[in-house]
Parts: C-alpha cells; structure tokens; sequence
C-alpha cells in the first residue's frame, strides 16, 4: 500500500488550530524595508522570450500539484478565464495602458514573478497559440478588426506593435539578512492573484531548493499521511513539517541547559512566521547526511506515534493543533537521534500525561508565537515524552 493510500478511505479535509497566525500578528517589527528596487521598460517579445527560457519564472504554490517546470501548472490560483485573457491582450494590440509587474532577482540570477503571474501567463499563451487547457488561443470576444485573429494571423503591424509594447517592471533585489523577510512580506501586500495565500504557499514560492523537495518527500510518509489526514489543499501539514524541523534544532541547541538566557535568544526569535522563513533560508540546499538523518528521525517519531495511539497521536483536545503537533514531532525526532524513544507502552502513557498537563495546555493554545510558550511547551513535551 503507498503513504497516498493509507487509510485513504478515513480522510476528511483537516482543519488545523494554530493561534500562531493570529499571534504572529502582534509580533512583528516592521522597520524600513532592507529591498532595493529599480523601474524598468521590458518589451512584450522580451518578456515571453525570457519566460520560454526561464529567465523569467512563475512561482508554484503547491509543490504537490506539479513538478514546476512548466508555466501551466504554476499556482493553486485559478488562471483568468478566457474572455480576460483576451482582453488583456487586446489591450495591449490598441495601446492601452496596463498594470505593471514586479520581479524579484532570485539567488540564482533568474528573475520570479512577485506580481504579475496572470499578465504574464496570457502573454505567453497567446505567443504559443495555445490557452492554458490545450485549446487554440484565437481572439473572439475582442474588436471587430482583431476578431478572429492568433499570433501567428496578426498583420504585420499588430504583430510588430504587440512585440514592441513596453510594460513597466519594478525589478526588486534583497538586500542582507533581511531580505527574504521583506520580500515574503511584499509579496502578501501584492499578490493580486484573487485568492490570499497561505504563509506556507508563499514559502514554497519563494524558498524554492532542495529543503522544499525534502518537506515534500517528508510529506508523504506513510505514518504522517495517518496522523494527519489526507493532503491539505493548502499546505498546512507542509509547515507542519517545517516547524518540526525548525523546533528541532532549538531542542539540540537548548540540550541539556534550557536555563542559559543566551541560548534561548539565539535558538528561536519571534515570531514564528520569521522564523520558519530563516530555517528555509539557511537551509535551502539541505542535502546529504543532514538529510538522511532528519528522514529517519521524522519517520521513527510519526512510526513510534501512529504505534503507540493510532491516528489521533498527535490531537490536542480531540483535533490537530499546530503547537503541539510541533512540540510533539520536534522532541520525538531529537529523542531519536539520541536513541531515546520510549517503547510503545510509555509513549502512549507519555502522550496521555502531556495532554493532561495543566502547565502544557496554556503553551499550546495561548501566545504560541511567544519565546516563553515555545521554550515551555519544547521542554515539557521533551521531558514528559522521553520518560521510560
């Protein structure tokens, strides 16, 4: 049986508590933007020749959905209809003005779609002569002149015109430490998609790499895929991942002296949202040995979970909450690798007294963003975990 098909008969659509996302609200320090930017004239013919080589890329946001290497299968937002599709291009064809694009330098000199990804999906379509589903790209719904008409049938003139068009780019380069926070911000403030994305859709759009491909693999462990249910159309059980990860690291740096101030400070900074984005950004090319040892320490804690309480290990007050699944998944993987689990037996006891605890609770559903609350809820559930 493959992790897709695991008890794929129980699957419902999960709902995730997290008051992180509300918490994180009230966290963040919103100084002056550590982004350079600069305004640029890019020709329409440019424009789709760079986006036919890559130069110029449309971010997925369901790493689930496709593989990324075409602009088809580009995002979890629907693309525009037909008729709008037309439209902007006919706009184009009579010299109307339209909006601008942003474009954020990638790492890798390539340039990523931050605002614009509709626009740009029409002008490739119809430059290819084919829409998005496959269909020919012909222009109905437009005026009377251009009815009828594809790239390839323009008159020389309309088709030169078209080449020729300028659309405004404001090209954005991060700058520093700082840099991918601000951009990951800029782009909640831009996207004009039609549908708000979910924090964890813009880390896979804008984080892309090797921890992303991980996450993913991660995400269809055959354990995880019971304990959480079936894929979520947002990718709340990727960041559920993420945060396990995250964490992790701050129960091995904290080992053994969660008293040390300095420690604490460096180990995790709020909000939470910062800090999942900082993970990624050190992280990007997580490969080799590093890899390998976080697989088997993620499949022996959701294998030790599903054996010692079946699907409902990780549930909190009978559903899944994003702090205690975190805390839960991030001091069994530590325990692990410490070659510390706790047989089947204690670890259902184990789970039965955290969720109990009067002291836990308050860490799981109040302030979960907070220093306090993430320090207090790894180290309970560390302890409490681990007994024998």
């Amino acid at each position: 049986m493959t992790s897709s098909e695991a008890g794929a008969e129980d699957f419902v659509e999960v709902e995730v508590d997290d008051e992180s996302i509300e918490d994180d609200e009230g966290l963040y320090e919103m100084g002056e933007s550590s982004l350079t930017y600069l305004g640029a004239d890019l020709d329409v013919r440019g424009l789709v020749r760079r986006l036919e080589d890559r130069d110029i890329f449309v971010p997925r946001f369901d790493p689930d959905e496709s593989d990324g290497s075409t602009i088809a299968g580009f995002q979890r937002q629907k693309v525009w209809n037909k008729p709008r599709m037309e439209r902007f291009i006919e706009s184009l064809l009579l010299g109307w003005p339209v909006p601008s694009i942003f474009l954020v330098l990638d790492v890798d000199q390539r340039y990523l779609v931050l605002d614009g990804q509709q626009r740009l999906t029409a002008l490739q379509a119809f430059y290819d002569g084919l829409y998005p589903d496959g269909t020919p790209f012909v222009l109905n719904d437009v005026a009377e002149h251009l009815k009828g008409a594809t790239y390839e049938t323009l008159k020389p003139e309309s088709r030169r015109r078209l080449d020729n068009t300028f659309i405004q780019a404001t090209i954005i380069e991060p700058k520093g430490e700082d840099g991918p926070d601000s951009v990951y911000r800029l782009f909640g403030r831009l996207n004009s998609g039609g549908m708000i994305l979910t924090p964890q859709e813009v880390r896979v759009a804008l984080f892309r790499g090797a921890v992303q491909d991980f996450i993913r693999k991660l995400n269809h462990d055959e354990n995880w895929r019971r304990l959480f249910g079936a894929l979520h159309p947002r990718l709340k059980d990727h960041e559920l991942i993420l945060r396990a990860l995250a964490l992790r690291d701050v129960v091995e740096t904290l080992d053994g002296d969660w008293t040390n101030t300095d420690l604490r400070r460096d180990a995790y900074r709020p909000p939470m949202s910062d800090f999942l984005n900082s993970y990624l950004q050190r992280n990007r090319e997580l490969k080799g040995k590093p890899a390998k040892a976080l697989e088997l320490a993620f499949k022996a804690a959701t294998h030790a979970l599903f054996a010692a309480d079946g699907a409902d290990a990780l549930r909190y007050d009978g559903r899944l909450n994003a702090a205690h699944v975190d805390a839960t998944l991030a001091s069994l993987m530590w325990l692990s690798q410490q070659d510390a689990l706790p047989a089947t037996t204690s670890l259902r006891r184990n789970l039965g007294t955290l969720r109990k605890s009067k002291t836990y609770g308050p860490l799981v559903t109040q302030s979960t963003s907070h220093r306090e609350s993430v320090f207090g809820r790894l180290e309970e559930a560390r302890r409490t975990l681990g007994r024998k």
